[in-house]
């Protein structure tokens, strides 16, 4: 089946960006891994689908793709649990509260009734009523602290496809530790973790399914090893950063320094500067 991939990208994400928080370089990203795990058994799951906006357009990307895969998608609907006050920095108990009738009506005028299951409630209790044998190509893991992105990783590493891809936001948010923290508890210190626009990386834990992936490029960030060889090669997303730049003169020390690096230019960083990540992308074009 011959499938314009750009298309289907351009198109779904069109449908669905009002409903997400996710800005379009994050959600190509997301895309992209779909596309290199759309051939290895297994589901989609997203841990913290806030108005839907992703778990949808992975569901209509599944099936423009002519993919025989669900979407799973979780969330409390009332916000964040307690979180950790040395772990999470600013994300507080009862952020990021959504609607669950606005998330049914939303899906049920995408035609998605079929291809996502909306499974509320907080993740230690829902996980259990996922289906018994299930299994996972790609987890989308938008838990924000701690506590939720550990209870996530938990439930998905055993059930992950060999190959599959687990994304994680909010690695290098602004005073938050707690994802990076849970995912090197969980999949271990060692982790090859591939940075990703803003706060975003993604991981492949049990074995890479691109054979042909870019060469690491390793750089320390917020005190931690990423590999940034495929954030080099997101122009879109490297353009977004160089316009803001304009506009933030106040910061445009960090966003110099952050983007020398993801150009290649330079391996070090400001102290901090990558810090500018939290906020990428809240500039909002004309």
């Amino acid at each position: 089946m011959n499938v314009d991939l750009d298309a289907v990208f351009e198109r779904n994400y069109a449908l669905v960006e009002k409903h997400t928080l996710l800005i379009k370089a994050q959600v190509r990203s997301i895309y992209d891994r779909l596309i290199e795990v759309r051939n290895l058994p297994g589901d989609c799951i997203e841990f913290g689908g806030f108005r839907g906006g992703l778990s949808f357009f992975l569901a209509l990307c599944v099936r423009d793709l002519g993919l025989a895969k669900r979407v799973f998608m979780l969330d409390s609907f009332a916000g964040l649990p307690q979180t950790d006050a040395g772990l999470d920095g600013p994300f507080k108990r009862g952020m990021m509260v959504s609607d669950p009738q606005l998330v049914i009506q939303l899906r049920a005028d995408l035609g998605l009734d079929a291809l996502v299951q909306i499974v509320p409630g907080w993740f230690e209790e829902t996980v259990t009523r996922l289906p018994a044998g299930a299994q996972y190509c790609l987890a989308h893991l938008d838990a924000d602290v701690y506590h939720s992105t550990r209870t996530a990783l938990q439930y998905v590493l055993p059930r992950l496809a060999d190959g599959g891809a687990v994304v994680l936001d909010d690695c290098l948010f602004f005073g938050a530790t707690g994802v990076v923290r849970a995912a090197e508890e969980v999949i271990g210190n060692d982790l090859h973790l591939h940075l990703g626009p803003k706060t975003q990386a993604f991981v492949f834990p049990k074995g890479d399914p691109k054979l042909d992936r870019w060469p690491p490029a390793w750089r320390t960030l917020g005190g931690r090893r990423y590999d940034v060889a495929d954030l080099m090669r997101r122009t879109d997303y490297l353009e977004l950063v160089a316009w803001e730049e304009a506009f933030c003169s106040e910061r445009v020390q960090w966003y110099r320094s952050y983007r020398a690096m993801l150009t290649g230019r330079t391996e070090e960083t400001a102290e901090d500067s990558y810090c500018i990540a939290s906020v990428i992308g809240m500039i909002r074009r004309n």
